[in-house]
């Protein structure tokens, strides 16, 4: 026995001047310990209680347990380093130069935790929520201190710095409600009665089962185009996941009805005026020309034929003189 208490009063080291045994190391572990354990039972405990009583978000409740228990094992730190009877200010300088340099290294780590905190107190975005940000569009799954992940419609989950979401702009498709507007563009040839392509866009949208009531679906005719007439068609969802599935069904059921109704969908066309009148003349005759061969002959013998033209021409005016 009087074995094991030498061996844990025998001094292992000093800091600052102060010797440090295995009894003072193995204090300062136990203290750390408690302190962890003793933030893990707080927290959980806070947990259950803020749950039941309060109606804090998951998302802002669960933030505030991480710092909570951060600071727990801050606090831990300090009373086991006073416990020993250290001089803690010999940790300055060499706290101090690291502190400096974790700021010049961690400056993004910084601003995605203070973008946290703004995400925290803001409340933009939650648990549940559809948002669309930097091209991408997913389900909110969790928002840490440093990052919130997104659920794709790909099945994916992308890691989204906080600071990309206090940054760059930022689309919640349902943090007031879940309700989504869907927009498309419809084009008919001219000559195509209006009224009748207004009840066909609207018989097959009010058709279609993910196609809310109220807001009432629309249709506008929006633009008379350089070669077709131009409609806007609008409607309300309430499951953004169904955006594209819809617009894409309700989109080919279109197609399908102008086709059973003889309504023609236009093509981009293009009217060439041409000013040569060797090109005019083979059209006008719907022959394919001269290969480029006899053309350039043509070209020679039509320059020597121009100059004798040209001397016969000054030969005449010479003898009308």
């Amino acid at each position: 026995m009087n074995a094991i208490v030498n061996i844990l009063n025998q001094q292992v080291t000093s800091v600052g001047g102060n010797p440090l045994t295995l009894s003072d190391i193995l204090t300062t572990v136990g203290l750390v310990l408690a302190f962890y354990f003793l933030a893990r039972i707080t927290t959980r405990g806070a947990r259950n209680f803020l749950q039941q009583r309060t109606r804090i978000s998951a998302t802002a409740l669960r933030l505030s347990l991480q710092m909570f228990s951060g600071f727990m094992l801050l606090a831990g730190v300090y009373v086991s380093l006073s416990a020993l009877g250290l001089d803690l200010s010999v940790f300055l300088i060499p706290l101090g130069a690291l502190s400096i340099g974790l700021g010049l290294g961690l400056q993004s780590l910084a601003g995605n935790f203070v973008s946290g905190l703004v995400l925290l107190t803001e409340r933009t975005v939650r648990e549940g929520d559809i948002i669309e940000v930097d091209g991408i569009m997913g389900t909110v799954q969790e928002t840490g201190l440093r990052a919130t992940v997104l659920k794709t419609f790909g099945n994916t989950e992308a890691v989204l710095p906080n600071s990309v979401l206090t940054s760059q702009r930022l689309d919640n498709w349902t943090r007031s409600d879940r309700i989504l507007r869907v927009e498309s563009f419809v084009s008919v040839a001219y000559g195509t009665e209006v009224e009748p392509v207004h009840q066909t866009l609207m018989e097959r949208i009010r058709s279609h089962p993910a196609v809310l009531d109220e807001p009432e679906p629309n249709t506008f005719l929006v633009e008379l185009g350089d070669s077709a007439l131009r409609f806007r068609i609008l409607y309300w969802i309430d499951d953004p996941s169904q955006r594209l599935s819809s617009l894409s069904e309700i989109l080919q059921g279109i197609h399908e009805d102008f086709a059973e109704q003889g309504i023609a969908i236009p093509f981009p066309q293009l009217d060439v005026n041409l000013h040569n009148r060797l090109a005019s003349s083979y059209l006008s005759t719907g022959d394919q020309g001269p290969s480029p061969q006899e053309h350039a002959g043509r070209d020679t013998v039509g320059n020597t034929t121009n100059k004798e033209d040209t001397n016969c021409t000054a030969t005449d005016e010479g003898r009308e003189v």
